[in-house]
Parts: C-alpha cells; structure tokens; sequence
C-alpha cells in the first residue's frame, strides 16, 4: 500500500513516536491490512531522526525454530551471546551496553512464526529491561507481561490509531465530497487496505457508488485480501463462523448459536475479537457484533453462493428470531430478503411505519422499499407512509409532500375527524412545519385534543403528537410551549425506547433553545442527541452530520464564526437538498456578516465565493441563488446601492410552482429588496414591500418569519422620522412570544445598533420584562462595534458615524465649529469634513435641512 510521506496518516503515526519512547514494550495489534508494516518503517524512521539507534527484524515461518530467531535477534542488536536463548541474548545485552548499540528492537512478522514464538519472545522482554521493543502483530498476544503492564510500560496501538480518519480517507481517495464519496468512506470504516482498494476502483474509472463492492478492480482485490489475508491464518471454524454470521449486519452470542449451531461461539467470537481484531462490540440493549460492512457484503456473497436457495430458510430463521427478541425492524428486511413479500408487508402494517421508524430508524424500510416489487408499494398504504417518511427524512420535502397527496386520493381524500389524525395527517403536518407551509388555525389545540384521545400506552404516537405540538409552536414563535412539548415527546420516546425519535426530539428542542438564546441547553441537546446518533445508528452518518450541522449553527449563534463554517464544506451531502438547506444558508450568512463587520466588504464576498464552491461541490444549487441574494446585500450594508440595486435585480427566483421551499428563496429576495429601499430612504415602496411580505407570512402562519418582517418595519419607522413608533414597534417585538432570534437583529447591522442605543435610553424600556431586557442588553452588547471602516467612504449612504453623530449634535444645540472643535481636541477642518460627510449622507445642502432630516428620521433621540 502507497502512502505518501506527506499525507494526515502518515503525520499522525511520526506523532506516536514519542509515546513509544515512554514505554517497554509497544504493540501494534490490527487486523491484515491496516497498514502495521509501513507504520513500523514511519515510527523507526522518526525515532532514529531524534538520534536513538534502533535494530528491525521481519520474521517469517523459519523463525518458529527458535535457535534462529534467538540468532537473528543478537546479530541485529550487535551482540554474541554464549548460547541462543533468550537468557543467553539478555545477559549479552547487558554485558555488551554500549551507546552506539541499538536499544530498540523493531519486530514484524511474528505472527509468521506460530505459536511457539510469543512466549519465547516474553522471556526476552522480562530478562533484557534495558531493551525496548516495538512489535507488529496481526493477532498474538504476548504472555506473562501483567506485570509490565500494571505499571504502564506496555503500550498498545490498536485499529483506532492506525485507521483513517474521515478527512485522512478523503483526502488519500482524493475524490470531491459528494454523498456516494462519503457513503463509501464510511464502509471502509478507516481500513487503509480498503481505502487503497476503493482507491484503485476510482482510478480505474469506477464510479463511487461500484467501487470497492462491484467495481472492476476493487471487489475482486477485496477477494483475494479476504482469501490471502483474513481467512487463511484463521482457524477453519472460525473462517466458516464469519460467513455464516455475515448474514446478518450484526448479531448477539445467541443469535451466533442460531446460525452457527455446530460452532463453539464464544471462543470463535473471543479470536476474531480479541486476536484477530475483525468482530467489533456494541451495546444496544445487549451485547452485538458485526464485521466490516465491505468484508461482510463478500463473505455474504460467498455464503450464498454455497448455500444457494437454502439461504431463504435462514432469512425465515433469522426473521421468526427477531421477532422474539424485539428487533422488528430486522424481521421485517429479512422477511423481505426471503422474498416472503406478503409476510414482509404484514409484518410493516402489524407494527405500523411509525413505530418501525421511530424505535429503529429508517434504514430498514429504506432497505425494504428498495427490495420490494413496485406494485407492493403502490397498493399497500403503510408502505407508501413509509416511503414517504424515507422521503421526508432524507431532506426531499416536497417529494413527500406530493406523495401524501397521492396517497390521499387514492383513500378517498377524507379529512380526518378531530381527535382521530392518521399516521398520514401527522405527516402531512410535520411537513407543512418544515416547508414553512400555511397551519391552519387552532393546529396545536387540536393536536392536544389528538394526544388527549389517544391511549396512554400508545407511547410511540403520543410522542410523535407531542413533538408535532413542539415543531408547531416553534413554527409559530412560541419557544416556551415548544420546549414544553418537546420534552414531554422525550418522555414518551424514552417509555418505548425509540431512539430515533428521542434523537429528532432533541434537535427540535436545540433549536428551540437557540431561539431562546439558552445555548448551554442547546450544546446539550445536540450532544445528547449525536450520541444516540453514533452508538444506536452508526449505519446512517446522516444523523451524526445533521447535529454536526446543529453545533455550527450554534456557533454561529455565539459569534463564532469562522469556528462553524469551518464544519460546514464536509457535512452534508446533495440527497439533503431540500430539508437541511437552511442550515447552510444560516452558517454561510452568519459568516459573511462576521467577516464584513471584522474585514469589510471583501472579506465578506470572500465568504459568499465559498459557499458557491460549497454548492457546486455538494450539489446545492439553491444556495448558489442565496449567495447571489446575500452578495447583494453585503453591497447594500457597505453603501454601494446602484450596484446592489443591479445584483437584485439580476437575480431569477420563479413566483411559484410547485416546490415549497422556492418561497424561503422569494422571501429573502423580498427582504433584501426591503432592506436595500431603506437603506436609499424609499420609504413608501418599502412600506408597501414590507406589507405583501408581512401578509404572505400571515397566509402561511409562520409567526417567526411575521417578526422578521417587523424588524424590518421597526428600522423604516425609526430612519423615515417616527422614532417612537419604531421604539415602540421593537419594544413590542422584544416583548412577543414570536421574538427573533438574536442572529436575525444582528444582521440589520448598524441600525440595529442605533435602534437598539435608542429603545435603552428610552423610557418604554421599563416596559419590558426580565428576560427581554437581558436580550436587548446582550445585543446591545454584541452590536456595540462600530460599523463605521466598512462603510466605502466613496459610497455614500444613511450610515452616521459616532464622531458624525456627535457633531450633528453639536449643530442641533447651535455650536459653532470652533467650540465644537475645542470640545472634541480636533481641528476645525476635521470638523468641517465630517459635516460635509453628513451633509452628503442626510441629503442636505447646509445646517438647517441636516437638523430637520435628522429630526425626521430620529437621530436626535
């Protein structure tokens, strides 16, 4: 296997240099083909170019005669023992020190020599303590060292260390990150030979989605690394034990007994385990084992292969076990896998798609609906949910919208009685949630009447009305109703012990906490649910990627940045085109504003240019058209009106069709257009702008965006000359339970800033309660930087300076130049250059019309 010097893997293994040097003895233990060998070459390389001498052996089957190895071993280390033992290379060891003699022995290969080498070898390291070593070692385990490693001098680099990281995969693959990418990273699960594998099927032209299971190169160089490497120094019970377990994506001791029956189970579990590192432990709800998921797609090949059409009897077997032991959604895939069709759809509408999918994920039916005949799918409504739900979860909103609708008219297009909403109902809404559709008025009463009505028992459904009262209420701007109804949907979700739905409870109840600015509670929502993420649904990275997604939204929430766009290029892949667009659009918005209040405009264009390599890369085209929408506005902040003018006009976003979510598009073109008009003191086509978006929001019900428009509204009142309508408008704001969140203030920038200094010195503050005063205290704190160098000075536009603001002032109270000039220890010239930058900001031609506009549009308060 090539690896280039230079490579992440290759830098990390020289940086384990240093804690060999601290230990006796150092074990590098991983199955065939994680790379021990050239790790050993790296680490003696680093370790000899900090000046220690080191010696090397590669042993083979010739050293299991141990008079040869004994040899071997002192020629290497420069000695001539009196007889070739381990007693006998040790006392010539220390008899003959000498500081040009190698104190570090390297050893490869003893799996090569049998069993008769280990505890020949533990002799030596016992009776040669002036000795180190590092030794390779697919499986054998080294005898009689408790000692040793009850005082930490054994050291063991396992398949963690020596695997790939994902960064480390991507970039020896050397491929873009596109979904297909990623998905076959995530298979290799970091094993350097696998990645060199699916290396060769892409350089072979294979695309990502062939290679390393059937592509060209890979599959079969997969084969033979299975035959040569894995198979062939296992025990033939444990090599037949592999295939017949590979049956399964994972298995308990008992669920081994079933398929294995004539093999001891416990002890092929405790070598391929222990010894031979292939068989990996999770706990979920007992003890499981799977094997590589590219390993296991070639033993199971082989397997059937052998078997043939008996294989179905042990789908049969393997799906009556599931059932009696609780896992469904397995019972289910190989009910399906058995080509027992009828049974599989059965068993889907015996437990129901919402319970399959809330206690076990989405994988299985994903697996199922792709394996089932498609007239199963057309003529069985609990399939069709299913599918839908696959659909809704996998980002493609309106896909399963319009799949709703379908199934809808085939059942007659019945509207549901209250109290009596069907699985189909509940989707549709948590749809219409996401896609920012209208709710219709009274949802969340209703669906507390739906929850009062359903059984007690029936946990899997409560919970599910709960967190659809959460997302709705959210939706709505009413955090405190939502975060009480997400957690009453985890109560119900952790009864029925269905992770799938605790994990997207705990990010609705995240994002309900970041619109409360209670960020502490949101890092622990999303860490509880990127646990559950990795240790119940390793087999979908989506999940882990979407709380990724989540913790750079805080981020940005907190300020930081450049901290969370640096998450963002990795994380999500073109299947999520639709559901998790939002996301991206907040992280590269946030950044670009970050970067424009920190750097000035270039910095922040530089921010947009990336998120269109981003969208290119990943296959996001609409965030290409918000970064059209966002450079526009970056204009308009840094004065540059005629251009922004031109950017948004320029920019196509179709009125309506068919995809829902081409109205959050239209949305921020018509608040960019807004803003843009205020900022030029067109105030009447802003007024007039500003009620169609604030109507259009009102049709759809969606309360937080109707506050987004208010803000809006708030800055036109305050820059056309009513300031205390403005201060009331924000006071009302900052007081409503569909506040915006604090990202959504920041972003109207620096007036903002001189809204917010005007509602903290005005007596209607005393109007506001606990909580909102210590929001506007925290942004005022937060928008208290001056915008004032990211202002082109050539450009013109509504923006004062504190300096400018001062001097206007002055003029209001009838100084003159002179004292204003003593007053604020600056020249009268100074003075006079900073009113003609105000003349040419308020559009006024001397002192008097600058004090009326300013009147007019509030700056004297």
């Amino acid at each position: 296997m090539t690896i280039n010097a230079g490579d992440g893997w290759s830098r990390r293994i020289d940086d384990l240099a240093p804690r060999i040097a601290r230990h006796h003895v150092t074990l590098l233990r991983a199955p065939a083909g994680h790379g021990k060998s050239v790790a050993l070459d790296r680490l003696r390389a680093a370790i000899e170019a900090g000046g220690e001498r080191c010696a090397a052996l590669l042993l083979d089957k010739r050293d299991a005669d141990l008079s040869r190895f004994f040899r071997r071993v002192a020629q290497a280390l420069g000695v001539d023992p009196a007889q070739p033992d381990a007693a006998g290379v040790a006392e010539a060891v220390e008899v003959g020190a000498a500081d040009d003699r190698p104190a570090l022995l390297f050893l490869d290969g003893i799996d090569e020599a049998g069993d008769v080498l280990p505890p020949a070898l533990s002799d030596l390291i016992l009776f040669a303590p002036g000795l180190r070593f590092v030794i390779a070692s697919r499986e054998s385990n080294l005898p009689g060292l408790a000692k040793l490693r009850a005082q930490d001098r054994v050291a063991v680099i396992g398949p963690d260390q020596l695997g790939f990281t994902r960064a480390e995969a991507l970039a020896f693959l050397g491929a873009s990150e596109d979904a297909d990418v990623l998905r076959l990273v995530d298979r290799c699960e970091g094993w350097p030979i696998l990645l060199k594998f699916v290396r060769d099927g892409l350089d072979a032209g294979d695309p990502p989605t062939l290679a390393g299971d059937m592509g060209s190169v890979s599959a079969g160089l997969i084969a033979d690394f299975l035959d040569e490497q894995i198979l062939a120094p296992l025990l033939p019970e444990d090599a037949d034990f592999l295939e017949r377990t590979a049956v399964v994506s994972r298995f308990t001791l008992d669920l081994a007994r079933l398929l294995a029956p004539e093999a001891a189970v416990e002890q092929s579990v405790e070598r391929l385990g222990r010894a031979a590192g292939l068989l990996q432990a999770r706990r979920l709800n007992g003890l499981w084992y799977h094997v590589n998921p590219m390993l296991r797609a070639t033993l199971m090949r082989r397997f059937q292969a052998r078997i043939g059409s008996d294989v179905r009897r042990v789908h049969r077997m393997i799906e009556a076990w599931m059932i009696e032991h609780d896992a469904v959604d397995e019972a289910v895939l190989h009910a399906c896998l058995a080509q027992d069709y009828d049974e599989c759809v059965q068993l889907v509408r015996r437990f129901g798609p919402a319970n399959l999918s809330m206690r076990y994920g989405l994988r299985t039916l994903r697996s199922v609906l792709a394996a089932l005949p498609r007239h199963y799918l057309d003529h069985e409504p609990a399939l069709g949910i299913s599918e839908a739900l696959v659909l809704s979860k996998e980002g493609r909103v309106s896909d399963a919208r319009r799949l709703i609708h379908r199934l809808r008219d085939k059942a007659g297009g019945h509207a549901a009685a209250a109290g009596a909403l069907g699985d189909l109902d509940l989707l549709d809404i948590m749809l219409a949630c996401h896609a920012d559709q209208p709710l219709m008025p009274g949802l969340a009463d209703r669906l507390s009447a739906v929850a009062a009505a359903l059984p007690h028992d029936d946990v899997i459904h409560q919970g599910w009305v709960q967190n659809l009262i959460c997302r709705v209420h959210l939706s709505l701007g009413n955090f405190t109703h939502a975060a009480a109804a997400g957690i009453a949907a985890e109560h119900y979700y952790a009864r029925s012990d269905s992770r799938y739905g605790q994990f997207f409870v705990h990010l609705h109840l995240a994002s309900t906490r970041s619109w409360q600015g209670l960020y502490d509670q949101v890092g622990s929502h999303i860490d509880s649910a990127e646990s559950i993420a990795v240790q119940h649904f390793p087999e979908d990275p989506a999940m882990a990627t979407l709380c990724r997604l989540l913790r750079a939204e805080l981020l940005f929430d907190q300020g930081q940045a450049d901290l969370g766009i640096d998450l963002l290029p990795a994380l999500q892949s073109a299947e999520n085109n639709d559901g998790w667009l939002d996301l991206f659009v907040s992280g590269y918005r946030t950044a670009a504003l970050h970067a424009f209040r920190g750097g000035g405009l270039e910095a922040a264009l530089a921010v947009t240019r990336r998120g269109d390599e981003a969208a290119l890369r990943i296959g996001l085209p609409r965030l290409a058209l918000v970064m059209q929408i966002l450079r526009a506005e970056l204009l308009s902040l840094a004065g540059h009106r005629n251009q922004a003018g031109a950017a948004l006009r320029a920019i196509r976003v179709p009125s309506n069709g068919e995809d829902d979510a081409r109205w959050r598009e239209r949305l921020a073109l018509g608040i960019a257009n807004a803003r843009l008009l205020i900022h030029s003191r067109q105030f009447r086509r802003a007024t007039v702008l500003l009620d169609t978006l604030e109507g259009e929001c009102e049709r759809r019900g969606i309360g937080r965006l109707v506050a987004k428009v208010g803000l809006l509204r708030a800055l036109l009142l305050a820059c056309s000359g009513s300031p205390q309508r403005a201060i009331a408008t924000l006071v009302e704001l900052l007081q409503s339970a569909q506040q915006p969140s604090m990202q959504a203030f920041i972003e109207e920038g620096e007036l903002m800033a001189r809204l917010c200094s005007l509602v903290a010195h005005h007596s209607q503050r005393h109007a506001l309660g606990p909580e909102a005063s210590r929001f506007l205290a925290e942004l005022s704190e937060r928008l208290g930087q001056s915008y004032e160098h990211v202002i082109d000075r050539d450009a013109g536009g509504s923006y004062l300076s504190a300096r400018e603001r001062e001097i206007l002032l002055s003029l209001a109270q009838g100084e003159s130049n002179k004292s204003t000039a003593e007053r604020l220890n600056v020249s009268e010239a100074t003075v006079k250059f900073h009113l003609q930058r105000i003349y040419r900001k308020l559009g006024a031609h001397n002192r008097v019309k600058a004090i009326a506009v300013a009147q007019q549009q509030g700056l004297l308060y």
